[in-house]
């Protein structure tokens, strides 16, 4: 193990030989254009930032995070106004084998504690940490991709990758107007195809899974900011206020009103 290198903020030129914690908070706005990674964790603290593969979109926040595989090319833009901060640890090529399905996941367990506990542990700690976290992480979304439809396990893992690039895509652009074809696009798979796949994969329909994630989003900003219902609910992507109230009082119980 005496190869391996750890650094902290060290140069872009320098992440391949090394394995990094990039921490970055920056007043203004900041992008990162076509960079090919190494095995990569996407983070913030607070805030959000947005990532794109040649494959899928995401909007990476604090309760989430964002594994990129090594070779993947990728851009992430930071609005000055999030007030973000980012955290992402670079692997040094060989130091955790394998790949990763690429996709959101929620930060939870193992590796949350793995990525929270650092700078309170020694740098080299916190990625042997990180590596064992990992390893756990890909053998639970392995047993994960085989419950999903497919009479194969090459086909099941595929449609894995798939659905859960469409899902991040409807997670991530709640606040766009987005439909049904839009994700089965996101994912390569024809709509009719799509919708039915998605719901026995998830237990809930493309348009269930965006209402949902709207009316989360939605409750967030009303316990958390000085918004009024009206901003709130065109913010997150309903058009109707009438229709965003009588979603939310069925899905919390109370208007949004009475939610301050």
């Amino acid at each position: 193990m005496s190869d391996y290198r750890f650094a902290i903020n060290p140069r872009w030129a320098d992440l391949a030989r090394c394995s990094a914690l990039v921490h970055s908070s920056r007043s203004g706005d900041y992008r990162v254009s076509n960079y090919r990674t190494t095995l990569s964790i996407k983070w913030v603290r607070r805030g959000e930032a947005w990532y794109e593969t040649p494959q899928g979109r995401y909007r990476v926040a604090p309760d989430t995070f964002l594994i990129l595989n090594e070779g993947q090319q990728y851009s992430m833009e930071v609005d000055a106004a999030s007030n973000t901060e980012t955290l992402c640890p670079f692997f040094q090529p060989g130091f955790v084998k394998g790949e990763f399905y690429e996709r959101l996941y929620p930060m939870t367990g193992r590796f949350a504690q793995a990525m929270r506990s650092i700078g309170d542990v020694p740098l080299e700690d916190s990625f042997f940490d990180l590596a064992g976290a990992l390893h756990d992480l890909r053998g639970d979304t392995k047993r994960e991709a085989q419950s999903f439809p497919g009479l194969r396990a090459s086909t099941r893992e595929e449609m894995y990758r798939r659905l859960y690039r469409a899902r991040d895509f409807l997670y991530s652009c709640y606040a766009e107007s987005v439909s049904v074809s839009d994700a089965a696009n996101v994912a390569a798979i024809s709509t009719f195809h799509f919708q039915r796949m998605f719901k026995s994969a998830f237990g809930i329909s493309p348009m269930q899974f965006l209402q949902r994630r709207r009316l989360e989003v939605a409750r967030h900003l009303l316990t958390r900011t000085e918004e009024d219902v009206t901003s709130i609910c065109l913010a997150v992507g309903f058009e109707s206020l009438g229709s965003f109230s009588s979603l939310f009082k069925r899905r919390f119980g109370v208007a949004p009103s009475q939610m301050r």
